[in-house]
């Protein structure tokens, strides 16, 4: 993690010349600084669209949500306008391929200055747009384009805080630098507010795509199959179940792909089966599970589509198998990753990633990259001890399942920059019903919506 900051004297920070506009109006801006919040200059000024194709019936879903969970001065006040607006800051900020804390600064903004709105011209100041922008930053046409207004306010960020030190600064901090307002703390205070509706609305915009599909096993050994819209959490096919069971009582259970399952018996022996399935469209049908060898003792298996995952007493171990179909010798290059992975939970989030839960309610986050050779994030810090298991079919999407049989969702914006404020929480999937004691996804079925332009 980048550390450090950059301290400012407050009210005389000016506004440096931005790469989006240049010429004599690059001059003027380098001495410019932004309107200091003027709640009644923004009453006055008519807002104008933010989305060129308008509100969706999705923005006013996720306004009616937002407006039961915000904290501060937005709750109540968000509306299908507001979160398109929200959209449009997000979309920006993912173009330039900035991280969500990007977003939440210039989000933080925004509700401070317009309340999340594109206000045309005040009559008082001049100042327009998403973050009341004065003509020195740009044409009219620019400033109330909240693509080109939010990648400007990006780069005035950059500018002010080099070596990526608005990452570390305080959130109300950076805003103030860039806006130059009479009331600095007023960013910091929204900021809370700022990571939710980025947390809600970037599923808008660069949202899970896909499938999930989730193989499971039921205490009486009988096979299931499930299918989940990725983008709504709706359970769209299944539980699909086996007529016979596997004949042995599974310990640990990781999917391959759509046709194979590898599942360890429990038992001193550690056996390990490979399941070959053969139809989930109406009864699952499978073959006999057939051994491959012996020796697999692991408590928690996950498969990232190359790396098999092994977790036995907090010693994690990985295996390489690159064949849809592995006999025992296809399972290779064993090797001891390290101690003290005391998980409850495990899934694999992507390749050379795994993500688990804790006892104590951590959620953490792995990247493996050899042996002794690893990184460990911590997500959150409690709250997830009530999972007993956790799945994943790729591009941030997490399912926790409890013991009541109810199934959760997650999203987490960015996977693999092992933070956990982009972490959120899309509701049940069903709240009863899920009576698996084991489940896996198979990887990578579910990819990110890709920007448009």
């Amino acid at each position: 993690m980048e550390t450090g900051m950059v301290s400012r004297p407050r009210q005389r920070v000016t506004r440096p010349s931005s790469p989006l506009v240049s010429g004599a109006a690059a001059l003027v801006l380098a001495a410019a600084v932004l309107a200091a919040p003027h709640p009644a200059a923004a009453a006055a000024a008519a807002p104008v669209a933010c989305d060129p194709a308008g509100e969706t019936a999705a923005d006013a879903e996720v306004a009616a949500q937002l407006n039961a969970t915000l904290k501060g001065t937005m709750r109540g006040s968000m509306d299908a306008y507001r979160v398109s607006c929200a959209r449009m800051v997000i979309k920006a900020t993912a173009q330039l391929g900035r991280p969500e804390r990007a977003a939440v600064i210039a989000l933080a903004t925004a509700i401070v200055e317009t309340g999340v709105q594109n206000l045309g011209e005040d009559p008082g100041d001049g100042a327009l747009g998403l973050y009341r922008m004065q003509a020195a930053w740009g044409e009219t046409t620019q400033r109330l384009d909240p693509v080109w207004a939010t990648q400007a306010f990006h780069s005035s960020v950059l500018r002010l805080y080099p070596d990526r030190a608005w990452l570390s600064a305080p959130i109300g901090e950076v805003c103030q630098a860039v806006q130059g307002a009479a009331s600095p703390d007023a960013y910091q205070a929204q900021a809370a507010d700022a990571q939710t509706i980025v947390n809600t609305v970037w599923p808008l915009v660069s949202g899970p795509t896909g499938t999930a599909a989730v193989f499971g096993v039921l205490p009486s050994g009988r096979l299931t199959y499930t299918e989940i819209d990725a983008a709504t959490g709706t359970r769209t096919s299944g539980p699909v179940l086996s007529g016979r069971t596997l004949g042995f009582t599974p310990k640990a259970m990781a999917t391959l792909n759509a046709n194979t399952l590898l599942v360890t018996e429990a038992g001193p022996a550690g056996n390990l089966y490979r399941v070959d399935v053969h139809d989930v469209t109406d009864d699952f049908l499978f073959g006999r599970p057939r051994l491959l060898g012996s020796g697999f003792t692991h408590d928690l298996l996950a498969y990232d589509g190359s790396g098999l995952y092994g977790i036995t007493g907090g010693v994690l171990r990985r295996y390489i198998i690159e064949v849809a179909k592995p006999t025992l010798a296809d399972i290779k290059y064993n090797t001891l990753i390290g101690t003290g992975f005391h998980l409850k939970t495990l899934a694999a989030t992507g390749l050379a990633y795994i993500v688990g839960t804790t006892a104590t309610g951590e959620l953490l986050s792995y990247k493996i990259m050899g042996a002794d050779l690893w990184h460990r994030y911590q997500l959150r810090a409690s709250t997830w001890q009530g999972f007993d298991q956790l799945v994943t079919p790729g591009a941030g999407v997490y399912y926790g399942h409890k013991p009541d049989g109810s199934l959760h969702r997650y999203f987490d914006i960015h996977p693999y920059d092992g933070q956990g404020a982009d972490v959120s929480g899309q509701g049940a999937v069903d709240a009863s019903g899920w009576n698996q004691v084991l489940l896996s996804a198979q990887p990578a079925t579910v990819t990110r919506v890709p920007l448009t332009g």
